[in-house]
């Protein structure tokens, strides 16, 4: 299977109006699938590193099963997703429902902007969930040791990205929090170097910065006041899918489930899979 990669600067300009995704039937007619993905997102997503990353090699995966070729439209920041015309983007929030209308999604936000969903104009539906991310509070043994109550966590210096739901978490329970941290990658170095004393980071950000630091003094806490509130069922989102395409796509992942093909992907990756509530 051959790989088409396009990539979108951000000095291009975006057309105006909102490019539809297409239905399986247009995907295998034109043999392609589209899927838009950051350009530099570990363990997600890369466009140069020595691995693509968990959503690329996932969207291979669904890409040789429909027996299509997969065109990757590299993007510098998600919102371009909304004018790039990709059929597929590799990560949505996903409530696992036996109602598959339900099955949309409060917008199919991407995980890390919490605004995006009331303004997004497109009538995504997101798939079965694959996977749950659980959000750790990490930070060194002795710092976070018996903190796992929103009175102990109020007692540290937190470090958060802007924007995340984390953030508003932040804000909702008035929890002492620093902002300068743009990306997981940066705020989880920044916890390591002691620039704060903890930070609330997805389970996968925190398991490849194990692996691939492996001397690190980090651990992690779970178990806290509003873990619920920040452990998210995931899945893909299908933008603008008929019924048959959400059917087609649902299927393929609930094999790809059933044959440990996802779970291999991410335990590759140093990932500790979790499954979907």
């Amino acid at each position: 299977m051959k790989l088409l990669v396009t990539f979108i600067f951000l000095s291009v300009v975006i057309s105006v109006s909102t490019v539809n995704a297409r239905t399986i039937d247009t995907i295998n007619s034109t043999g392609t699938l589209k899927v838009c993905a950051l350009s530099e997102r570990m363990p997600f997503s890369s466009k140069s590193g020595e691995r693509s990353g968990i959503q690329i090699e996932l969207a291979t995966e669904l890409a040789k099963e429909l027996n299509v070729e997969l065109e990757v439209i590299w993007l510098r920041y998600r919102f371009h997703a909304r004018k790039a015309g990709c059929d597929l983007m590799m990560e949505a929030v996903a409530r696992k429902d036996d109602d598959e209308n339900k099955r949309d999604i409060e917008g199919a936000r991407p995980l890390t902007r919490a605004s995006d969903s009331k303004k997004s104009k497109l009538p995504p539906q997101a798939s079965i969930p694959i996977i749950k991310y659980e959000t750790y509070l990490v930070g060194r043994q002795e710092t976070i040791n018996g903190n796992n109550t929103l009175s102990g966590i109020k007692e540290l210096n937190m470090g958060v990205m802007r924007g995340t739901w984390s953030h508003m978490l932040m804000q909702k329970y008035k929890i002492r929090h620093r902002t300068k941290f743009e990306t997981e990658e940066t705020l989880i170095q920044g916890v390591a170097d002691g620039e704060v004393d903890a930070g609330f980071i997805s389970s996968p950000q925190y398991w490849w910065f194990l692996k691939n630091n492996p001397e690190t003094k980090l651990s992690y806490l779970n178990d806290f006041d509003f873990t619920r509130e920040v452990s998210l069922n995931v899945g893909i989102l299908m933008r603008g899918a008929d019924e048959n395409t959400v059917k087609i796509f649902n299927n393929l992942l609930q094999k790809m489930l059933d044959n440990k093909k996802i779970q291999d992907i991410y335990a590759s990756y140093g990932i500790n899979y979790v499954s979907p509530d």
